[in-house]
């Protein structure tokens, strides 16, 4: 088994770890806001939105990317990064058949697609807008210093590890594989994990926008 093989693994389970532990503190620490049930999904809805710490990173035109810059509409994010052999790949394919199937379903609800790199040193701002764009024209990517990745990532229950491989002239990445799901506010309202299918992502978001929707309503 390779090293990224085995780094992969224990990823998974920290972030199924990391992303129960939380939402079991929320559970028993946070007062659900209405009696309204939490729908089930592949994944984790929060019951109260997580907002994210103030980051500083560049998007696919160089330019400075903020918090701010996720108000306004409801948001994607993956985790990963341009030279991933398979698995992020298949999670760009999927969120692309995902943009679609939402248009078709929920018109009415505006929503922004993003890659945030965890591969910085390789994955500058030219070769992340070139990579995303390969998927769908509209896609976009955020890349940065590695902290401030971090930060973002953190918040997300992402898990990312870059380990050198035994000569020092190369390395390796690992990185948990989910999908986060902002608000319009720019917090974090849901997490949506392995296996990423459209079908079953397009269903699952339709049910957490129509709680996010009578929640807000009842408050």
């Amino acid at each position: 088994m390779s090293t990224v093989s085995k780094l992969l693994i224990v990823i998974v389970f920290l972030v199924v770890g990391s992303v129960g532990a939380m939402t079991a503190r929320q559970v028993f620490v946070v007062e659900e806001p209405t009696d309204m049930p939490v729908p089930e999904i592949n994944g984790f809805v929060l019951q109260q939105p997580r907002v994210l710490p103030e980051f500083a990173l560049l998007d696919g035109h160089a330019r400075a990317f903020a918090r701010s810059d996720f108000e306004g509409t409801w948001s994607f994010l993956y985790f990963g990064f341009t030279y991933c052999p398979d698995i992020c790949p298949t999670a760009m394919v999927e969120m692309a058949k995902l943009k679609d199937l939402l248009a078709a379903s929920r018109p009415d609800v505006a929503a922004e697609y993003y890659l945030v790199s965890v591969d910085p040193q390789r994955d500058t701002p030219e070769r992340i807008q070139e990579y995303v764009t390969y998927f769908d024209d509209s896609f976009k990517g955020l890349t940065g210093d590695l902290l401030e990745i971090g930060k973002l990532a953190q918040t997300a229950s992402v898990i990312h590890v870059i380990e050198p491989s035994a000569d020092g002239a190369s390395y390796e990445v690992g990185h948990s594989s989910t999908l986060t799901l902002l608000d319009p506010q720019g917090n974090i309202r849901a997490i949506f994990k392995e296996p990423l299918r459209a079908s079953v992502l397009a269903s699952d978001i339709d049910r957490v926008l129509t709680y996010v929707e009578r929640v807000s309503n009842e408050i």
